[in-house]
């Protein structure tokens, strides 16, 4: 899976508007254009068969980004990306916001097939909204790991045990997610390395991360986080790890 970051507060620097907010309202077109083709030639170039669509930074600290200012991102990625460039791929939204999630919906029906086809929901599935558009469009979802008592992204825990922690939030997650009609076969899972968790931890539950193959396809993401130099591999040797111990899915930048 690869990240478009569509930013200009990127954590990782790559975001195509990687200046400042008020640029993003006076971009160029054509360097927006110009950025989407490359960005995709990238994605065929490395082999991605995903690509994830993110308008809002999840750098910590950042300031949360408004509906209107998301889905104005989102409405310059859609006038500007070559319809082309994108047939080939299968794209995840990286959003909580249920409104980005309809406007994608709305362009899987003007392009008359689906190009959207996943939501990554950092949030945890937490609105009940966002769920009834995956479960009535038959929309997969990549699930996150968030601590029950969580009242934000970056909000960090104590974890005692972190496998089998997280294991048992995200099994109460998807209990929840099954009890009110999202199909099994939609449901990915996320164990959120380095969202509300120390380097410590990201590093011990990817490092066990077989203990989270129970009927789930398993997506994780370590692409420049910092608990992944720990493991002293570059990153095609953590990726084949990851893919070693039964991970389905990594999440990671190419540039």
């Amino acid at each position: 899976m690869g990240i478009l970051n569509l930013t200009p507060d990127s954590f990782s620097g790559d975001g195509l508007f990687n200046k400042s907010l008020e640029s993003v309202r006076t971009f160029d077109s054509k360097f927006l254009k110009e950025g989407l083709d490359n960005a995709y030639k990238n994605f065929q170039n490395k082999k991605i068969s995903i690509v994830d669509v993110g308008v809002e930074s999840t750098k910590p600290g950042v300031q949360p980004l408004d509906i209107e200012g998301e889905l104005s991102r989102i409405n310059l990625y859609i006038e500007n990306v070559n319809p082309e460039a994108i047939d080939n791929f299968v794209h995840s939204i990286d959003t909580y916001k249920h409104q980005v999630v309809k406007r994608l919906i709305k362009f899987n029906s003007e392009l008359k097939r689906n190009v959207f086809e996943i939501v990554n929901d950092v949030s945890g599935g937490k609105d009940r909204r966002m769920i009834d558009l995956i479960t009535k469009y038959n929309l997969g979802i990549i699930l996150s790991h968030r601590h029950p008592d969580s009242s934000f992204l970056h909000e960090k825990f104590y974890y005692k045990d972190p496998v089998g922690e997280v294991k048992r939030h995200l099994s109460k997650q998807i209990q929840y997610l099954l009890d009110i009609g999202v199909q099994k076969d939609s449901i990915a899972i996320d164990p959120a390395l380095g969202f509300g968790k120390d380097e410590e931890v990201s590093y011990e539950i990817l490092d066990n991360i077989e203990k989270f193959s129970f009927g789930y396809p398993i997506v994780v993401g370590f692409s420049k986080k910092k608990f992944s130099l720990a493991f002293k591999m570059d990153t095609f040797q953590l990726t084949e790890f990851a893919f070693s111990k039964g991970v389905s899915v990594v999440r990671t930048h190419i540039s």
